[in-house]
C-alpha cells in the first residue's frame, strides 16, 4: 500500500515563521503512515536558474546533485505544500526560483516531469500581517493555481493566517481551526475532470 507523501516547501526568510508554524499545526492532523517531508528552499538559493531553451545546445549540462535530489523529491510526492508568507503580494524569491527550475526539469527526458506531476495536489499555507484583508494574498494564490492548472495538478487551495511577530499566527483562531482539516479534507474535482 502506497503511503501518502507530502512535500512541505519552506520558503520564508525567517526560520520557524508564522507560515511554517501554521503549516506544522495543519500537519498534526495527518493520519498515521503519512510521510511528511520538510525542505527549506533557502538551501538552494545558490542554484540560480538560467533559461537556456533557445541557447545553442539548450539544457545540455546535467543538474547539480542537489537540484537532482530536489527534483526527485518533487516528483515522488503526492502533494506539494508551499509554506510561504506573503512577500510584496507574491511568493518569496526562493519559491519563485524553485518554480523556475521546473522549466528545466520539464526538458529532462528521463525525469518525465510533466507526466509524473500530472494529478498531484498543490496547496499553500501562508500568512500575512494584515488582520482583515486577505486580498493581499490573492496574487500569490493565483500564481500557484495557474501553475497547478498548467501542470494538470489539483489545487487544494490556501490556508491563510494572520500574524506579524513570530508565533502570532497561532492566536488567529479561525486559521488554527481551519488548519485542523486543511490537509485531510478531500480535494475538489473540477467539472472538467469529472466529465
Amino acid at each position: 500500500m502506497h503511503s501518502r507523501r507530502l512535500l512541505f516547501l519552506l520558503s520564508s526568510a525567517r526560520e520557524n515563521g508564522n507560515a511554517e508554524q501554521l503549516a506544522r499545526k495543519a500537519a498534526e492532523s495527518l493520519p498515521p503512515g503519512t510521510v511528511a517531508e520538510w525542505v527549506n528552499l533557502e538551501r538552494y538559493r545558490g542554484e540560480v536558474f538560467q533559461d537556456l531553451r533557445h541557447s545553442p545546445g539548450g539544457y545540455t549540462q546535467p543538474l547539480s546533485p542537489e537540484l537532482w535530489d530536489l527534483a526527485q523529491r518533487t516528483v515522488s510526492a503526492d502533494e506539494l505544500v508551499f509554506v510561504a508568507p506573503v512577500y510584496w503580494y507574491g511568493l518569496p524569491a526562493n519559491a519563485v526560483s524553485y518554480l523556475e527550475h521546473w522549466s528545466h526539469w520539464l526538458r529532462i527526458t528521463e525525469l518525465r516531469f510533466r507526466e509524473r506531476m500530472r494529478g498531484k495536489v498543490l496547496s499553500l499555507v501562508t500568512s500575512h500581517s494584515s488582520e482583515e484583508d486577505d486580498a493581499v494574498a490573492q496574487p500569490l494564490l493565483e500564481s500557484l493555481q495557474l501553475s497547478a492548472d498548467y501542470m494538470e495538478m489539483h489545487w487544494r487551495g490556501a490556508l491563510i493566517g494572520h500574524g506579524n511577530t513570530p508565533g502570532q499566527v497561532l492566536q488567529d483562531t479561525r486559521a488554527v481551526t481551519t488548519a485542523r482539516d486543511f490537509l485531510v479534507r478531500p480535494v475538489a474535482v473540477s467539472k472538467t475532470e469529472a466529465a
